[in-house]
């Protein structure tokens, strides 16, 4: 269920593209975030390559990389080495081809998790911002905005590095109780006509099938 929820982080990051330029004195967290979102309103689907690191406590960094495939709206595609996730909005998919074992279940929601509805269209309100300052990722220019939940669940922060040139979302960093988890997405493209049929999974025959649902 943990990496379900981590992967959905993810999503935040595909849907920026440019906008102008927000005047930089005295810029809060509400128009950082003001910007970002205003530049999802043409964007309807989105492909981007993204590197991710795992921290669990008392454990080794795990590190991983694959491609995300996004659709409005709750639809997307996480593939890595080690695991397929998929969900059209309605069923998710989470097949691990090492273990031959795909597991079904509802596409769930709750109110502390980060979800492609909620994250890229409407900015929640149960959690607050803070514009902590400013810093340089491989030499550009980007907004730090820190994340808290209003009510006690299973994401406890958040971090999101934003471009101040082109407000897109360089980098996320997550935390939980059980681990530390940071995203960087890159090679991103926007609006490529994504066919439905990239939501849904068909498990390879021979594959174990358990479904929660």
């Amino acid at each position: 269920m943990s990496k379900l929820i981590l992967s959905k982080l993810l999503i935040f990051a595909l849907f920026s593209a440019n906008i102008s330029l927000y005047a930089q004195d005295d810029i809060t967290a509400q128009d950082v975030i003001q910007n970002v979102q205003s530049a999802y309103k043409d964007i309807s689907d989105a492909k981007a390559s993204f590197s991710q690191t795992v921290k669990f406590n008392k454990s080794k960094a795990q590190t991983s990389s694959g491609t995300l495939y996004i659709k409005k709206e709750n639809k997307y595609r996480i593939e890595t080495g080690s695991q397929t996730i998929v969900t059209d909005g309605s069923t998710s998919w989470s097949y691990t081809p090492g273990k031959k074992q795909v597991v079904i279940d509802h596409y769930k929601e709750t109110g502390n998790t980060f979800s492609p509805n909620k994250y890229l269209f409407q900015y929640p309100e149960n959690f607050y911002s803070d514009l902590t300052g400013t810093e340089k990722i491989s030499g550009i220019d980007v907004y730090v905005l820190s994340l808290k939940p209003r009510e006690s669940g299973y994401v406890k922060s958040a971090k999101l590095w934003v471009g101040k040139d082109d407000w897109m979302i360089k980098k996320i960093v997550i935390v939980t109780e059980e681990s530390t988890t940071t995203y960087s997405v890159k090679n991103i493209q926007t609006n490529t006509g994504l066919s439905n049929s990239k939501f849904t999974f068909t498990p390879p025959e021979g594959t174990e099938v358990i479904d929660m649902r």
